[in-house]
């Protein structure tokens, strides 16, 4: 008999079971997601790690930054709502936007 952990139909059920439990986890309110706890950690992990390795070569004109936007929009929308906003402040952000330029969360 096949190891069950080689077979793909294993993972694709790994796989779809995580998905149900991540959308049924963001029709909670935000304060009681998990998915969005995770996501905040993350975001805070990047800000304490990875930005003051990315600041050599990027700098988000936006006050908030980008990655401070997210967690402001995933704690208050949760996590389905505050990646829509994310994203659209990600594809606003061009090289034209002066450094400073204020866009808070709605």
């Amino acid at each position: 008999m096949k190891n069950p952990a080689r077979r793909p139909e294993t993972w694709l059920a790994v796989v779809v079971v995580a998905v149900l439990l991540i959308a049924a986890d963001c029709l909670r309110p935000p304060p009681a997601q998990l998915t969005a706890r995770l996501y905040i950690d993350a975001v805070y992990a990047y800000q304490r790690w990875g930005r003051p390795i990315t600041t050599r070569f990027i700098r988000c004109p936006y006050r908030p930054t980008c990655s401070e936007y997210s967690r402001q929009a995933v704690e208050k929308f949760g996590v389905p709502r505050g990646l829509v906003l994310t994203t659209e402040r990600l594809w606003r952000c061009r090289g034209s936007v002066p450094q400073g330029t204020r866009d808070p969360v709605p």
